[in-house]
């Protein structure tokens, strides 16, 4: 990820000068570009956030801290920001978790969500706007679902829900990889799929899980999905920044463009923005 700029004094709000202030690094075009906001000086920026099995490690801030970072620069610059970072509240490593320790999802979940919170502040990473739950979201989400189903590019099998790919002619575009080179989940699911790199939307209650109630029957949202919901639901269909690490860019963020470009009809993001990861030491 790459953020440059010319004099910061000067305002870049103002779409007057001839040379934008601010060039950013957008991993969808691989080029710096100009940053010039869909509704200026108003910015929308989701940053994907925790999936609270487990307490934070420094890997888990790397991200906030650039992004506050961001936020601060461009409020500074003259823009009004907004920026979202969700909770993933349910998932398999969730539940994994919750069998493990024998207490309730919604109990580590919630115990998670403060650590990471604590180590938030601990760290001065305060320019957050909105902390989503994605089980907060769970009507959104199933609407989403069901929009992406009713206009083909969504197929329900025994209760599953799942996104095909060969639907979006720009699957693949923001991690370079072709619908042939993608791979999708394994185990039961594999086999109700129409394509391998198709993924879960929806997925079936198992016994003893957490699940809610929707058009196909008991269960529970996939991970790509969430974000979709919780970022259109705050900022719109289109919004300027999405951020995350590097190992977020496939599947999870080329699957969150595929699902919200074909739901509305128009491009989820305008700028990809991805900070680089922490590596460990060697002895």
């Amino acid at each position: 990820m790459s953020m440059t700029a010319a004099d910061p004094t000067s305002s870049v709000a103002s779409t007057s000068s001839t040379q934008p202030a601010i060039r950013v690094y957008n991993t969808l075009s691989k080029t710096k570009e100009p940053f010039l906001p869909l509704r200026a000086p108003r910015v929308g920026m989701y940053l994907c956030g925790p999936t609270v099995y487990a307490e934070s490690h420094i890997g888990h801030m790397v991200g906030p801290v650039i992004f506050d970072t961001i936020k601060r620069y461009l409020t500074y610059s003259g823009f009004e920001v907004t920026w979202v970072v969700n909770i993933t509240d349910v998932d398999d490593k969730l539940i994994k978790k919750s069998k493990e320790r024998g207490i309730p999802m919604s109990q580590i979940a919630v115990e998670m969500t403060a650590d990471y919170l604590a180590n938030l502040r601990e760290l001065g990473v305060n320019q957050i706007d909105h902390l989503p739950r994605a089980t907060d979201h769970m009507p959104q989400i199933i609407a989403f679902i069901g929009s992406l189903e009713s206009k083909g590019f969504a197929y329900a099998i025994d209760g599953d829900v799942f996104f095909d790919v060969t639907k979006d002619p720009g699957y693949g575009q923001l991690s370079n990889r072709s619908v042939e080179d993608q791979q999708g989940e394994g185990g039961g699911a594999a086999a109700k799929k129409r394509n391998a790199g198709d993924f879960a939307l929806w997925k079936s209650a198992r016994a003893g899980e957490p699940s809610w109630e929707s058009p196909w029957g008991d269960g529970r949202p996939g991970w790509h999905i969430e974000c979709s919901a919780m970022s259109h639901e705050i900022l719109g269909e289109t919004f300027d920044i999405h951020g995350g690490g590097l190992d977020l860019m496939f599947p999870h963020h080329e699957n969150e463009r595929a699902q919200s470009t074909c739901c509305h009809g128009a491009p989820m993001v305008k700028y990809w923005m991805h900070n680089g990861l922490m590596r460990a030491g060697e002895k």
